[in-house]
């Protein structure tokens, strides 16, 4: 009989559990809540404690992102030490088996009856931290290295959004003043998209809020003109493609087929009343002169479904009725052709569309950020992401990261 366990079985969740505690490996344990990661965390802890002689508790570092978190591990370690200290020899023996796999030896039995005392005795008890507390201490420790000020201060989330609220006013009266430039351009776009106050100020919201994620990317990419060059490359969109260019392009003489477009307003013209508005807005598209963006989402109306719009831009169903259809054939496939030519290009529009918007509110959310941090550096303050940022730079700084 297999003494494996079967997956999906309480047996199996506990196998794995095990596995994920042995303090020798090096795990990364992803699950839904309840499923025991904070138990799989803390008998790590414990694993640690047992089998490590010469292991002192303070050099263990746990990392949480809440208060509670780090409340509920230490609360949990403390009552399984102490309740080691008063077990009977076979309970711990069979407690000990079960976090460790295999029977424990003499000096782990003795060593677990003395952990309760010895984490009592640790300066400070032991290092379970939140992700915050930890890089503020490490701060505090290293502000020299880390080439900050050593009497910074934490600014707390209401004081954040006390200064938000101030780099924003900043950033709408210097738009009131520029009337040229990027950031007057990025205003002035990212206005015309969202069109009332309500819905500008609660991007605003958005962009502070997801502040430390904008910061990253900025530093990642070397800068907003990169970011701006990265996101474009990612849509498809050349440096100097517009709505207007790409309408235009797809309008010249050259890009369609002018012969099958004039046998489809032929076929039209002897159809329904639909299939004759429909040839009429091709005839009158194709005796223009010039044709630019306007008269070419006019035109794709004849195709596609929201064409002026930024939603669904899917073919219609029905290009011509299937009486003219029958009369005239082959039309149906050069109007089906057609329509897909225009629902690629207008799919190119649209990628111009989202590329322009992202580098609006990139610039918006870059002014937004820069009054911010003037403000904060005036004051010596530091917020909970520029904790995690300056802590993880400190950490990378060759030369200095070893030694730290």
């Amino acid at each position: 009989m297999s003494t494996n366990p079967t997956p999906g079985t309480a047996s199996d969740a506990s196998s794995r559990q095990r596995l994920a505690a042995d303090p020798e490996a090096s795990v990364w344990v992803s699950a839904s809540a309840g499923t025991g990661k904070t138990k799989v965390l803390t008998d790590r802890v414990l694993g640690l404690l047992v089998t490590g002689p010469d292991l002192e508790p303070h050099k263990i570092l746990c990392l949480t992102f809440t208060r509670a978190a780090a409340a509920e591990m230490e609360t949990r370690i403390t009552d399984r030490l102490g309740r080691w200290t008063m077990d009977e020899e076979s309970e711990l023996k069979e407690e000990l088996r079960e976090l460790l796999g295999a029977d424990p030896s003499k000096a782990e039995m003795d060593r677990a009856r003395h952990l309760f005392a010895l984490v009592l005795d640790t300066p400070g008890g032991m290092n379970i931290q939140t992700l915050h507390a930890f890089c503020q201490s490490l701060l505090r420790r290293f502000p020299l290295e880390a080439g900050i000020a050593p009497h910074f201060a934490l600014l707390d989330e209401r004081d954040a959004d006390e200064l938000l609220l101030d780099a924003e006013d900043d950033l709408l009266r210097l738009a009131r003043r520029a009337t040229a430039g990027p950031l007057a351009q990025a205003l002035a776009d990212v206005t015309l998209q969202i069109g009332d106050a309500e819905r500008f100020m609660r991007l605003m919201t958005g962009l502070a809020r997801t502040r430390g994620r904008l910061r990253r990317l900025l530093l990642e990419a070397g800068g907003i003109q990169p970011l701006i060059a990265r996101t474009r490359v990612l849509l498809g969109v050349s440096a100097g493609d517009s709505r207007a260019s790409i309408a235009e392009a797809a309008s010249k003489d050259e890009a369609f087929d002018q012969t099958g477009l004039r046998l489809c307003i032929d076929a039209l013209a002897d159809g329904s009343k639909t299939d004759q508005e429909r040839g009429q807005a091709i005839a009158d598209w194709l005796a223009q002169d010039q044709r630019g963006l306007d008269s070419f989402e006019a035109y794709a109306s004849v195709y596609l479904t929201n064409a002026r719009l930024t939603g669904d831009i899917a073919i219609r169903k029905r290009l011509i009725t299937n009486k003219a259809a029958e009369k005239f054939p082959g039309v149906d496939s050069i109007l089906a052709e057609e329509a897909s030519r225009v629902q690629r290009v207008y799919q190119a529009m649209q990628a111009v569309t989202v590329a322009e918007c992202t580098e609006a509110i990139m610039r918006v959310g870059e002014a937004l950020m820069e009054g911010y941090q003037r403000r904060k550096e005036r004051r010596g303050l530091m917020d909970y992401d520029d904790l995690i940022a300056e802590a993880g730079r400190l950490l990378e700084t060759p030369g200095v990261a070893p030694w730290v």
